[in-house]
């Protein structure tokens, strides 16, 4: 196996760790010696953690360095006590975002370069808090609930249960009455609402949705749902199905709210004849539809055995108010397959041939008891090279957390991806970025 990709990604990631101590002085921060920024502009990137029930807590330590046309820093942003990151530059550049996460307790450095963007690109960060899991951060109870009036209850309902404190939802399968709920809140805090996403087990895939909000509810009464309403649907169809896969076609649908998970279902087929012909708009302001592939394959490089999993499918991102038909176009499996799998023995790529307006290539490194190392992620045009990381030079920036940091052990284990996104409406690399139209992507791991 080739090791080249780790070597890059340890060397930037130790640059890191060593650039920290000593010193608080900071490279310029409003001129990269070209363009100078538009002083009226800015764009804030928010940085928090969260907890194991949802408390955010803001990343005061991230930061945002701009780079000129060499490599070398232009200026650094950084967070300030509520976690935002205000950049005054409006022009093109690249920029690097560093932050730490938490694997445990145990700091580990999270580094994202987007190249040639603007700042408006940046994605928000909110990642695991290092008391994440920590039973004292929070307090928790259940709920009992009657949705025997809601008409999916009849005979046999799914439900699928989620609070704006939760990273994640679960269901209850096969309930017609009674059923729990439970729920968290950080310590001291309010208690959160319940969000239900309720079905009929004989739909298969569902066909009719209800959702319910449930608040002020009570731990020693059981909260009868009387509130359950109808989702309105649109049309809905997937394109380009892989038809020779020898897996199933799976649709996922998240109503999100503030960022968190509102409502919440999962189909699965083999045939996408078999879908429903169409698909529920969640009363929350976004409802996101994402509908795939999945391939599995392995092979062994200079002794190593390497595991390939490769997704390929469409995703689209509404408002509550849309009313047109949906039609989800998924990126060709056959194509994308063709063009990724020299990557994991190249430095470079191109995506041009899939009609991909950006590529996001991301690698983690594990230590020899599974802690995370690194996540390193690199987001550039449908063409691009690793080499760029070693014309990146942050010389001179001072991240307060680098001497958290352990480069001193190799990765045991890990993963190399990358992704490729078509968006439908554009072909435009920065009108692609952040966009929530429809848009093909395929997605490959390589994992050793």
């Amino acid at each position: 196996m080739k090791y080249n990709k780790q070597l890059i990604i340890t060397g930037l990631a130790a640059a890191i760790a060593g650039c920290g101590g000593g010193s608080s002085s900071q490279p310029p921060t409003n001129n990269n010696g070209s363009t100078p920024p538009t002083s009226n502009f800015e764009h804030v990137v928010s940085a928090n953690y969260f907890n194991s029930c949802g408390e955010l807590t803001p990343q005061t330590d991230a930061m945002v360095i701009r780079h000129d046309d060499s490599g070398a820093v232009a200026a650094v942003y950084e967070a300030d006590d509520d976690g935002n990151i205000a950049i005054d530059y409006a022009g093109v550049a690249t920029y690097t975002m560093l932050s730490a996460g938490y694997w445990g307790e145990t700091a580990y450095p999270r580094v994202h370069t987007y190249v040639d963007i603007t700042a408006d690109k940046i994605k928000n960060t909110r990642i695991i808090a290092a008391d994440f899991g920590n039973g004292d951060a929070c307090e928790c109870n259940n709920v009992t609930f009657d949705i025997s009036s809601v008409p999916v209850a009849s005979p046999m309902a799914s439900v699928v249960v989620s609070t704006t404190t939760s990273a994640s939802a679960f269901d209850i399968n096969d309930t017609d009455g009674l059923a729990q709920a439970n729920v968290c809140r950080p310590a001291g805090g309010e208690w959160p609402d319940i969000a239900l996403t309720l079905t009929s087990v004989q739909e298969e895939p569902a066909e009719t949705y209800y959702t319910a909000v449930l608040s002020d509810y009570s731990f020693d009464e059981t909260f009868v749902v009387n509130n359950a309403e109808l989702v309105r649907k649109v049309p809905f169809s997937v394109l380009n199905n892989n038809v020779n896969s020898n897996s199933s076609l799976r649709v996922v649908l998240r109503g999100r709210k503030d960022g968190w998970l509102h409502y919440a279902d999962n189909m699965q087929v083999w045939d996408v004849a078999e879908l429903s012909p169409s698909v529920p708009i969640f009363d929350t302001p976004e409802t996101y539809i994402d509908a795939y592939n999945f391939e599995f394959d392995s092979f062994s490089s200079e002794g190593t055995d390497v595991q390939v999993s490769i997704y390929t499918g469409g995703q689209v991102t509404v408002p509550s108010t849309h009313t047109e038909s949906l039609d989800l176009s998924m990126m060709s499996y056959d194509l994308f397959s063709e063009q990724v799998l020299t990557f994991f023995n190249d430095e470079s790529y191109d995506l041009s041939a899939l009609g991909a307006d950006s590529v996001t290539i991301t690698m983690s490194g594990n230590d020899s008891f599974g802690n995370l190392l690194y996540y390193f992620q690199l987001t550039t045009p449908n063409k691009g090279s690793l080499a760029i990381l070693e014309n990146l030079d942050i010389e001179g920036v001072d991240f307060p957390l680098s001497s958290n940091f352990d480069f001193d052990e190799e990765p045991a284990s890990g993963y190399i991806s990358l992704e490729a996104y078509d968006v439908q409406s554009t072909t435009n690399y920065l009108e692609s970025l952040k966009n929530d139209d429809v848009t093909a992507y395929g997605i490959v791991y390589f994992d050793f």
